[in-house]
């Protein structure tokens, strides 16, 4: 990173995840902030303690993007906005930083990869839990073997609230889950099947049940809701030689490893007690992990993405990816729950 050099920055959008953003990058050593905008003003009150004094506020989005000192542009507003807002940042020259999803339609999310290709931008999109230090574990754990080969994975995602108003609760909460399993797999879904619900008797669903289907027979299911009380954030991998479960609220043991596994036995057995399976049992490990806010890693990979050229995995072709994949999954439940090709 050259000496001395800041990346001027403009967000938009400061509803429920925006000032945490601004915080962000305001906190960054190679960061200028240099507007916000909203079209609430009144918005401005929850990050006013915390802007540095040469920030603009505005509810005008042309002064951002007609604005040369301008070169990067966070967009955090909700989902069905992104499409229209990453387009026009792109078009105007400027590198983008999305909120996931980067659009609700395959068609559109390659578009704006053409798009930031053809005007040499940088575009990424947020999603924040590649940036968690317990998943990057998880994936090291993947790739060295120490699981054996992967069974299956599930996870749950649930709370009471916040409900969105464009999105449902797939596409609000599931791409976070998805990452995680894509990245501790290593491979995309190739097929998809979900059944859901809408208990609040809105259009959208608000519970849902979802199974991923990878390569070599691997199996990922996900349940994510925001009807339900209980707060829950977990991911749990069964392998060959040992089960990892993954607790994003518990501070003290966030990881524990259960070094037991069960496996086809490769000789013919001496006795009917040991007959066809291989049974391992093992410690329990819970790994000390030093953490740090995932969204700040997020935020400093970003920064030297557009800088100095820093590759990074949630760019977007990634983010095509996950289009296609909540798009099949839209599709699925359309279809009362058929299993749909993620790339159809």
């Amino acid at each position: 990173m050259v000496a001395g050099r800041k990346l001027n920055i403009a967000v938009i959008g400061i509803g429920h995840w925006g000032p945490n953003l601004c915080r962000n990058f305001i906190n960054h050593s190679d960061v200028e902030m240099k507007y916000v905008c909203d079209i609430d003003e009144h918005k401005f009150d929850k990050i006013q303690n915390i802007l540095p004094e040469r920030c603009l506020l505005t509810t005008d989005i042309s002064k951002i993007l007609l604005d040369r000192d301008v070169e990067a542009v966070v967009i955090a507003t909700p989902a069905s906005t992104h499409y229209a807002l990453v387009k026009q940042a792109l078009s105007s020259g400027k590198h983008v930083l999305s909120e996931k999803p980067l659009t609700l339609h395959v068609e559109e999310s390659e578009e704006l990869c053409e798009l930031a290709a053809a005007h040499n931008k940088k575009l990424m999109v947020g999603f924040t839990f590649l940036f968690n230090k317990c998943v990057k574990y998880l994936g090291e754990l993947s790739r060295a073997g120490t699981l054996g080969r992967i069974y299956y994975l599930t996870s749950a995602r649930t709370h009471m609230g916040l409900v969105r108003e464009d999105v449902d609760a797939v596409w609000d909460l599931a791409p976070h889950d998805i990452s995680i399993m894509n990245f501790i797999v290593g491979a995309n879904p190739i097929e998809v099947s979900a059944a859901a619900s809408t208990p609040l008797g809105f259009k959208h669903c608000d519970v849902a049940f979802i199974t991923l289907y990878y390569p070599d027979g691997i199996i990922g299911q996900i349940h994510v809701s925001w009807v339900d009380s209980n707060k829950e954030r977990t991911v749990r991998i069964i392998g060959q030689k040992a089960r990892v479960e993954f607790d994003d609220l518990n501070d003290l043991e966030p990881i524990r490893i259960f070094q037991k596994g069960i496996s086809p036995a490769e000789s013919v057995a001496p006795n009917f007690g040991n007959f066809r399976f291989l049974l391992r049992d093992g410690d329990i490990i819970s790994p000390a992990i030093k953490q740090s806010e995932p969204l700040k890693e997020m935020v400093d990979a970003f920064v030297k993405y557009v800088l100095d050229g820093t590759s990074i995995i949630p760019d977007g072709r990634y983010a095509v990816d996950m289009t296609k994949t909540l798009v099949a999954i839209q599709k699925s439940l359309n279809s009362r729950g058929a299993r749909q090709l993620v790339n159809n």
